[in-house]
């Protein structure tokens, strides 16, 4: 921790020759993405933090991490001996971290940002936090990068074309489908900036983020063409040719600021001001006179998987079931071998069999493969010579992913290793409860994912238990493993469940110091019907790996539980049986024999 001592003591030094008071580091990319390359992943270089949100907040006295409750168990030890404190939010929307610079930062005083990796709104919300006290913000962008002498560079992955037979639309149709959207606001542009958003409409991908195959790149898509800002050296003839069919032209990444403030723009511009960063945002606010500032139409539009890109899903889940009735077959087999298996080892045999299937593109996320008291931290790391040994006892947890070339998969799941306690039974079933109601709920039409959160903590809440992360989030189409706008969380967001949309359903229970449980499958919101009282919604459980029944107190099940489980089992065995054969599918039999009602 003595490094991140002195990267401390050093940005406090920087901060009194620029003559600010407070400096503020958040861990996003010049386009808000969740997932960053190494060159941004600034929260991590000043805090020692490795946790995918918050932000660290350093004053002349005081250092501080705010972030949500999936992290603070292992915000704790990494933060440990560093003197940065934590702070807990409760949520990820929270910004108590303002609310704590409004509060010290002196008369007059000034508070530093790096404006390229901050929203403009969110820039603007500190802005006015602190106006009372006549004190402002100031943009510096790479502030950090005078104490990052090693800092490293940005990426250049080679882009490749998302095929319109996985993409189900071309980028053409998207561009003219997005140009009509843009003239109903009355807008001749719009500036996109989110990664996965230019990666969807452009339909192109690329290896520029770790698990997320994402070009990092700018985009205006105007009334006839669209200038993309990415860096021509990534793109082969083909690709260009190909682009250059739809009008798109290719100019270098760092261009965008100074290429938008030579247009002699005439029109609207529309933009998203949640995600755009502040340094562009003055940019566009220098060139353009009429700006309207509202919701991404991209964003909406992707989140609803097309026939083509539904039937590209359920062939992914396919591909993940055979992956992982192996893994779970040979984790069994080894474990009552006698075999010495640490945690990386099994995430290291579950990519080895991934890697081996047919259209296999990467990871999705890096797995979490965590065993006993590990599994209590909700997005634990698994530290190769740090990790644990599993042993013949106990409950051990899976989170994992891939993309294909048609679809992206999630799935988690909690397997017993031998003997399990009374209480990591009950907690088990009280999880798979969860997990269930979830995936039987039938609602309205034009219900958002806030008011269906409770069904699936039902049965947690009434044995007083309870889990501090999301139920649900997206899947985009080959692009981040998390997407919205729909969510299926506590916290209100009025973006209604859409037929189409593809939804993680993992309700969890952890326990720190002791074990961790999560179910997780991934829903398709589908039509249910329609009555006097209006259309209904309901959802298709596309994964298909098994359930372990074996640890369930079966007695606190309802009997529709039952049966959905049972349901759910025989479909993924009769579904994969055609791809497995001799002890793969006899062991998969036995896994998936139904629990007697």
């Amino acid at each position: 921790m003595d490094k991140i001592n002195s990267r401390i003591e050093a940005l406090r030094r920087k901060m009194a020759e620029w003559g600010w008071d407070v400096a503020v580091t958040v861990g996003e990319d010049p386009h808000n993405s969740e997932y960053t390359p190494l060159r941004w992943c600034q929260r991590q270089f000043i805090s020692g933090f490795t946790g995918s949100a918050g932000v660290v907040v350093v004053s002349r006295d005081h250092a501080g991490l705010w972030t949500d409750s999936r992290y603070w168990i292992q915000a704790a030890r990494e933060l440990e001996g560093s003197g940065i404190e934590l702070h807990k939010m409760v949520s990820v929307e929270d910004k108590d971290w303002i609310k704590w610079i409004a509060q010290i930062v002196p008369a007059g005083g000034k508070v530093g940002i790096d404006g390229l990796c901050m929203s403009m709104n969110e820039a603007m919300q500190l802005g006015r936090a602190i106006q009372d006290k006549g004190a402002e913000v100031v943009s510096k962008p790479d502030y950090l990068e005078e104490l990052w002498p090693e800092r490293p560079l940005l990426p250049q992955g080679a882009v490749w074309l998302h095929d319109d037979m996985y993409a189900g639309r071309s980028r053409a149709e998207k561009l003219s489908w997005l140009r009509g959207e843009l003239k109903a606001r009355g807008c001749s542009y719009m500036f996109l900036n989110c990664l996965d958003q230019i990666a969807w409409l452009l339909n192109i991908r690329s290896n520029d983020v770790e698990y997320c195959p994402f070009v990092i790149s700018f985009a205006l898509v105007g009334p006839d063409s669209v200038e993309l800002f990415a860096g021509i050296s990534k793109f082969g003839e083909d690709i260009l040719a190909e682009l250059k069919k739809a009008n798109v032209n290719v100019h270098p990444y760092g261009e965008a600021g100074r290429y938008i403030g030579s247009l002699k723009a005439d029109g609207c511009i529309l933009i998203d001001s949640d995600s755009l960063n502040y340094e562009t945002g003055k940019a566009i606010a220098g060139t353009f006179g009429h700006i309207l500032s509202g919701k991404s139409p991209v964003e909406l539009a992707k989140s609803i998987k097309n026939d083509v890109e539904i039937e590209g899903f359920r062939k992914a889940y396919i591909q993940d079931g055979i992956v992982q009735t192996r893994f779970f077959k040979w984790l069994e087999e080894r474990m009552a071998a006698g075999e010495r298996i640490t945690e990386s080892d099994a995430a290291d045999k579950l990519h080895e069999l991934r890697a081996a299937m047919p259209d296999f593109l990467d990871e999705s996320f890096e797995t979490i493969s965590a065993y006993g008291k590990n599994a209590a931290l909700p997005h634990y790391s698994t530290v190769r010579g740090q990790d644990a040994v599993l042993e013949p006892h106990g409950l051990y947890l899976n989170d994992s992913g891939a993309h294909y070339r048609y679809g992206t998969t999630d799935i988690t799941r909690t397997v017993p290793l031998g003997a399990l306690t009374d209480l990591e039974r009950e907690d088990y079933t009280l999880d798979m409860k969860a997990m269930i109601d979830l995936a039987m709920a039938i609602f309205p039409e034009g219900t958002p994912g806030c008011r269906i959160d409770a069904i699936a903590r039902r049965p947690l809440w009434q044995a007083m238990r309870n889990f501090g992360h999301g139920t649900g989030h997206g899947v985009g189409n080959v692009l981040s493993v998390h997407e919205g706008p729909q969510t299926i969380r506590q916290n209100l967001k009025d973006q209604p469940l859409v037929p189409g949309m593809i939804t993680s359903d993992e309700p969890g229970i952890y326990r720190e110091g002791y074990h961790g449980i999560r179910h997780e499958n991934m829903i398709l919101c589908v039509p249910a019907g329609e009555n006097e009282f209006g259309r209904w919604l309901a959802f298709e459980t596309l994964t298909m790996t098994y359930l372990d029944v074996s640890p369930l107190i079966v007695s606190i099940m309802d009997r529709c539980e039952i049966e959905w489980i049972n349901i759910f089992n025989r479909n993924v065995f009769d579904v994969l049986s055609p791809f497995l054969s001799g002890d793969e599918l006899d062991w998969l039999k036995c896994k998936t024999n139904p629990i007697a009602l």
